[in-house]
């Protein structure tokens, strides 16, 4: 299955790790992209069903970071596609998520 992020969501998935990188060490940054990882691959072989954001549209969310960023996504069986639409730290206001 491969994964495809939008603009919006490579876009933040950076900033997340500069965000990190001037903050944090090495370490904490790892652990971001191992966390994505895993989220990807429970994704893939449906370990665990993650919260739909809107069930209409089948988007579903999934708290990474230590809860502090959500990574919205949907996934197309028929295209064997997971697609991300954003990353979205959430102690930002909620006002500013992109409309998905």
């Amino acid at each position: 299955m491969r994964v495809v992020l939008s603009k919006v969501a490579n876009i933040h998935y950076n900033e997340i790790l500069v965000q990190l990188s001037k903050k944090w060490t090495q370490k904490e940054i790892k652990v971001f992209i191992s966390e994505y990882e895993k989220v990807i691959e429970n994704i893939k072989i449906k370990l665990v069903s993650y919260p739909y954001y809107s069930k209409k549209d089948k988007i579903q969310f999934a708290l990474m970071g230590k809860k502090n960023v959500k990574m919205f996504f949907k996934v197309y069986p028929n295209e064997n596609t997971i697609f991300v639409f954003d990353f979205f730290i959430v102690r930002k206001d909620p006002n500013n998520l992109y409309l998905l």
